[in-house]
């Protein structure tokens, strides 16, 4: 009842730089001050975007907790055969910057949804491994629900599971911008606002009805053949803001790996091409708004500066 009052109306002034109001299922998000003026200290700098210095303090931190965290995944990973890769933010920091993106607070990841499944069904109970970590489905009841893997005493520590599904044959680039119309049209039909309050405690039947979405909007009945390297597409599990969400099979797989942060991780195939379809031409470039999105760097105290360094280094 209480997680059901909060979707209806709730204030939320401490997780993240934001503030947050969620009235009905919907999210307004205000930038607390002075948050766009951290990003000036790398504007303000002299050198390519690829030489600026990865960032310190309590930011470093939290990075580094992230990054044990991607180390555990991947150790579970490999023990049950699934593969994964690092993707979105995490993807261009290891072209551009072989880590991390200095203002980066967290990590992305990505399944094909066979694999993701089979993730959550083993440890949709818990880490046995790790019973500090757990799985949560960050659902709004209407048009997101994917996997988080969370600390239980450490916030900020986390990673976004986003699952990926096959379509059922190669595409054109124009075929691309279609289907992503078709995705983000689909995803976005007005009575799933209605029904939210239905769905937000619902994660399961979420996952349900985003499979049937694709099986009978996306997929429109066809049977994908692997074997005929189809081209891929974002999971409708999650309102993505990027302008193409399809991809050509021979970017993605066979997957590769790429340093980060002083180890090898898997990546696509052609991690370039997949940071340029995500995030354009330009992502050699330093974008304006350099500030990390989801910390609250003003929480940060000595104990759990304490408490993170202890799990990195356990």
């Amino acid at each position: 009842m209480k997680k059901f009052l909060q979707n209806i109306f709730s204030i939320d002034t401490k997780s993240t730089n934001r503030v947050i109001i969620k009235i009905c299922g919907i999210k307004i998000r205000f930038l607390k001050k002075g948050i766009m003026e951290e990003g000036l200290k790398y504007t303000q700098l002299d050198c390519p975007v690829t030489e600026i210095p990865p960032t310190t303090g309590s930011l470093r931190v939290i990075q580094m907790a992230d990054l044990k965290m991607l180390q555990i995944l991947h150790g579970l990973c490999e023990k049950h055969g699934l593969q994964y890769w690092i993707d979105f933010g995490n993807l261009l920091g290891a072209v551009r910057h072989k880590g991390f993106i200095p203002w980066d607070d967290d990590v992305d990841v990505s399944m094909m949804r066979d694999d993701y499944e089979k993730f959550i069904e083993l440890y949709k109970d818990g880490f046995p491994e790790y019973p500090d970590l757990y799985m949560y489905f960050d659902n709004n009841g209407k048009n997101k629900c994917f996997v988080k893997i969370l600390h239980k005493t450490l916030p900020y520590v986390q990673i976004d599971i986003f699952p990926y599904d096959y379509y059922y044959r190669k595409v054109t680039v124009e075929e691309q911008t279609e289907i992503t119309n078709e995705i983000k049209k689909s995803r976005n039909k007005k009575y799933y606002k209605l029904l939210y309050p239905f769905f937000v405690n619902a994660p399961n039947a979420m996952r349900k009805r985003f499979v049937k979405l694709r099986d009978k909007v996306i997929l429109k009945g066809n049977i994908v053949d692997k074997s005929m390297y189809p081209a891929l597409f974002y999971g409708v599990d999650y309102p993505h803001m990027h302008k193409n969400h399809v991809f050509a099979y021979e970017d993605i797989f066979p997957l590769s790996t790429i340093l980060y942060e002083n180890i090898q991780l898997p990546c696509p195939n052609n991690p370039e091409a997949v940071v340029r379809h995500i995030f354009g031409d330009t992502y050699m470039e330093l974008p304006d708004n350099c500030y990390p999105r989801h910390t609250n760097s003003s929480g940060f105290s000595d104990e759990l500066s304490a408490a993170m360094d202890k799990f990195i280094n356990s």
